[in-house]
């Protein structure tokens, strides 16, 4: 599933990237384009305007060689020499001559001949090559070798060669850049999308965990209770007094599934944040008091001893009953995994605008390795001896929320065969 949820993620970013260049592109080049015949089209207007108003330069007859202009012309017209071909046409649509230039093959004219269309600027293929032509229909006298004639048209033509070698190479430029910005994007794809699907394959792979967990969870007390039920079934003639151990475990059994299934649901709705704390003004000093003095009876029944220094008054905002929860389940802990004559120790003080809770004992501490994930849902060090200890795994997985719904920290400190301690810190002020 994560192999082909990769596979689209890559062909998704080569898509992407593929049209953003095509699109970036071909921007750069029409307007690259655009530009260029723009300032073309500048040029031949600037020098159509001169050649409607002055009269037109010497013709070269299309059967006669080359000739040098006379020193006017050649001071008139010498800068357009190098740049354009001047094409002029006589009313029969024949070729008179052309001035400027290179000279153009007669087999090259009848590609440049206007055929009805109105005056202006448009662009011609003749012969492999491209050219820019401006074509102005008005009488003008022209003088062809020696001999002066009237034209009924004329024609500006630029070569448009150097524009397309650089059109050209911007054009290579573009798909060679493009190709390559493909192939990087499929490897950082490859990259950024194995990165990106970490954090989702951990939480599946938890989700999945989760699941399997929670499962056998349930299903231990639903077959106990089942099992003393069917008991009570083989054996109907017996009086309650009779079979009171067997309806005691049940009734143990339902209480562990009742509570197991009432953290479940608390996970279950702090994950889709349906569960939220009520801040409000309290004393905490007053729930740490509270709650050490109902496990301080249980402690010497144990036969632990439980030590308090709690500073007075510390007020502060938070959600009273989850807080109470939460050394709830810290002090559980503690004892729980504290032996005969160890010790719990419990401290609440105030360090500048923050509530710092220690909650430590002299149990029997936590495996290095195992530290990383004691707040994973349903994560035990010792499976058998949490089984024992009637744990669930899911108590420091609540106490984690808690702490983090109140924008505080918990951290926890371990060695095994010493003790454990949980150090929270939590604001004052929501």
């Amino acid at each position: 599933m994560f192999q082909k949820t990769r596979i689209r993620l890559v062909a998704l970013n080569v898509i992407v990237v593929f049209l953003l260049l095509n699109i970036l592109g071909s921007a750069v080049y029409y307007t690259m384009k655009y530009r260029l015949y723009s300032q073309v089209d500048r040029e031949l207007e600037k020098v159509t305007q001169r050649l409607i108003v002055d009269p037109l330069p010497r013709l070269q007859r299309v059967d006669e060689d080359a000739f040098p202009y006379n020193r006017q012309e050649r001071k008139k017209f010498g800068e357009l020499e190098r740049r354009y071909v001047l094409l002029v046409w006589d009313g029969s649509g024949e070729v008179m001559g052309t001035a400027f230039g290179e000279r153009l093959e007669p087999e090259d004219f009848p590609g440049f001949r206007h055929k009805g269309q109105s005056d202006g600027i448009e662009t011609l293929s003749v012969n492999g090559q491209v050219y820019r032509v401006q074509t102005i229909t008005i009488p003008k006298r022209v003088i062809v070798g020696n001999r002066p004639q009237v034209s009924s048209q004329f024609q500006l033509i630029y070569n448009l060669e150097q524009e397309q070698n650089m059109l050209s190479s911007l054009l290579y430029v573009v798909i060679i850049g493009g190709a390559v910005s493909i192939v990087i994007a499929m490897v950082v794809g490859l990259f950024l999308a194995r990165r990106a699907l970490v954090p989702i394959q951990v939480s599946w792979e938890k989700q999945q965990q989760f699941i399997a967990d929670a499962s056998h969870e349930l299903r231990t007390p639903l077959a106990a209770i089942l099992v003393n039920l069917e008991r009570l079934f083989r054996f109907p003639d017996r009086t309650i007094e009779q079979e009171s151990e067997k309806i005691m475990v049940g009734i143990q059994e339902a209480r562990r599934l009742s509570k197991l299934v009432s953290d479940l649901l608390t996970l279950a709705r702090s994950d889709s944040n349906e569960l939220q704390i009520m801040p409000q003004k309290l004393r905490l000093d007053e729930i740490v008091q509270k709650c050490t003095q109902v496990f301080t009876q249980l402690a010497i029944v144990k036969q632990v001893n439980l030590e308090t220094e709690i500073e007075q008054p510390l007020e502060m905002e938070g959600d009273e009953e989850r807080l109470h929860q939460l050394l709830v389940i810290l002090l559980d802990n503690a004892l729980k995994y504290t032996n005969e004559y160890g010790s719990i120790y419990v401290s609440c003080k105030r360090e500048g605008q923050r509530v710092v809770v220690l909650v430590r004992d002299t149990g029997i501490g936590i495996p290095k390795e195992d530290t990383p994930y004691l707040f994973d849902r349903f994560y035990r060090v010792d499976k058998m001896r949490s089984r024992s200890a009637e744990g669930t795994g899911l108590g420091l997985s609540i106490a984690k929320w808690i702490v983090d719904a109140h924008h505080g920290k918990i951290q926890v400190s371990s060695e095994e065969g010493i003790g454990t301690s949980f150090l929270v810190t939590l604001p004052m002020k929501q």
